[in-house]
């Protein structure tokens, strides 16, 4: 059996000509003399050849392409010429019973070439079809990605538009338009294919009962179907416009919010007087329920950002206000370096929010975290960290655990470590190795050339807040390693927990071509951590 949208006779012909009108009898005329000149061609070489095998296959030629009246027009023309030119010839072949012959094997290939015409007619719509379904399909799919990558509004409804455009063989114009805020005017947003002098002329529309399609749809949040703007009262004040532009049929439907508030609205242009079918509202519909997507996404993510200012705005006036009653209450009953490390710490969560607003609380690069608590605050002017990593991004959960534990290791290293002396130096390095390691990102801190480390009798808060963030929050390891020339950290953390936010963090694998030491140094000193 064959599939859908496949020709069932490859071989034979697809072109066709419109059944009864002056092309199709004319086609018929050739083919008959055309039959005539090749039975006159046999003639010379065998006089006595049947004259009606030629006039029937021209007979069914002319059925398939023409249409069965045509065909009936070359099957009485092939019997009038054989019987004007070849009758003196083979007059045994025009007897009554070779005339009835004639006759039935004409009506019979008639009938059979008409049906193949159907049926040919048939598999071309259907191929057409399936064609114009894989283009809405694919066109559906590259808008539906754009709103995934978060592209920007007006492209993302360019692509709705254009997608309708592409279905219908370009024989139609595509709009979007938004309503503005105080819900009194529309304003142009996508038309890829509307001339910009209209789209000029429309932007700002007011809605209302009779303003047009689309100011008509909006106002009584309903499709308007309009299949002639020359007779449509809503179209009273803008036929004018329409004739300058060539527009005859308008079909606007507006673009619903999940409660039931108007976004916008979409419209179909057509350049001629017409009236939607329902496989044309199928679509449309379809097309508006992607927009509405794409347009309460877009808003959502404004009033999200909106909100972020704010949440970072309220942050720093509480971190402000922590900060003044810990200056007023704590200074004077502590030790001057405990309160300094205290002030430290809630200033390193400062910077984590900071940073955790700038990325819309999504994700946060550990290059950024490690310039914004280590290499920025703690560099002194000098160039004492060297930082090597692939690019990396830690979704929200994970950030908090790196920030205290970068801010822990810098502190320790500047009080007793590497950074305690002017020689000293920190090597911050993360990697993820497929080959031997591709269950872990493997975060290491290694201190050289500062003072000579020994390990402390007990752990202090700064160790034992690491440990217990990262196994606590991801199931992860932390090693500790003390060695004369200073203290190494590594952080072990499952990879998979880089993508725990379910995929919104994009994660870029790229392996680390440097040895990794083989152990991992972990120090303190006095009252090192």
């Amino acid at each position: 059996m064959p599939q859908a949208g496949i020709r069932v006779f490859e071989r034979l012909p697809t072109v066709t000509i419109e059944p009864r009108t002056g092309k199709a009898f004319a086609f018929a005329v050739i083919c008959s003399a055309a039959a005539l000149g090749f039975r006159a061609a046999i003639g010379m070489l065998d006089p006595a050849a049947p004259p009606f095998p030629a006039f029937l296959v021209a007979t069914m030629i002319t059925a398939i392409v023409a249409g069965s009246m045509a065909g009936l027009v070359g099957a009485v023309l092939g019997l009038v010429l054989a019987w004007l030119v070849f009758v003196e010839h083979v007059p045994e072949q025009f007897s009554v019973t070779g005339l009835l012959q004639y006759a039935l094997i004409s009506g019979l290939i008639i009938w059979i070439s008409d049906e193949y015409r159907r049926l040919l007619r048939r598999s071309q719509e259907r191929q057409k079809q399936t064609e114009r379904q894989m283009r809405l399909i694919s066109a559906e799919n590259d808008t539906l990605t754009l709103i995934a990558e978060d592209k920007p509004l007006a492209e993302t409804l360019s692509s709705v538009a254009r997608t309708i455009e592409v279905y219908s063989d370009n024989t139609v114009l595509a709009s979007v338009l938004l309503l503005d805020d105080d819900g009194k005017r529309l304003r142009h947003c996508a038309a890829p294919s509307l001339p910009d002098s209209y789209n000029q002329a429309i932007d700002g529309l007011e809605i209302g009962p009779s303003t047009g399609s689309c100011g008509s749809a909006a106002f009584r949040a309903q499709p308007v179907y309009v299949a002639d703007v020359e007779t449509a009262p809503e179209w009273e004040d803008f036929r004018a416009l329409a004739r300058q532009h060539q527009l005859r049929a308008c079909w606007s439907t507006p673009i619903m919010s999940r409660m039931n508030t108007v976004l916008g609205t979409f419209a179909v242009y057509h350049r001629e007087p017409r009236s939607p079918e329902s496989r044309d509202i199928e679509i449309v519909t379809l097309l508006v329920k992607i927009a509405s997507l794409a347009i309460e996404r877009e808003r959502s993510r404004e009033q999200r950002h909106l909100l972020l200012q704010e949440l970072a705005h309220r942050m720093k006036n509480s971190f402000a206000v922590v900060s003044a009653i810990a200056s007023n209450t704590l200074r004077r009953h502590v030790e001057k370096s405990r309160y300094s490390d205290f002030e430290q710490r809630l200033t390193a969560l400062a910077r984590v929010q900071s940073l955790l607003t700038q990325t819309n609380w999504t994700s946060v690069r550990v290059h950024d975290l490690v310039d914004n608590l280590a290499t920025s605050p703690f560099r002194n002017g000098s160039e004492r960290f060297k930082v090597q990593g692939p690019d990396v991004r830690l979704p929200s959960q994970l950030i908090l655990p790196f920030a205290l534990s970068i801010h822990e290791l810098c502190t320790n290293a500047t009080k007793y470590g590497a950074l305690s002396n002017s020689a000293g130096e920190v090597e911050i390095t993360w990697r993820h190795d497929a080959a031997t390691d591709p269950e872990q990102l493997v975060f290491r801190w290694v201190e050289r050339n500062g003072p000579p480390v020994a390990e402390p009798a007990r752990k202090g808060f700064g160790s034992r807040m690491i440990k217990m963030a990262f196994a606590k929050s991801v199931g992860g390891d932390v090693a500790w390693h003390f060695k004369p020339g200073g203290v190494e950290c590594e952080i072990r953390v499952p990879y998979a927990a880089l993508s725990m936010s379910g995929g919104d963090h994009e994660v870029r694998k790229r392996d680390n071509q440097a040895d990794t030491p083989a152990s991992s140094p972990k120090r303190a000193s006095g009252g090192r951590s």
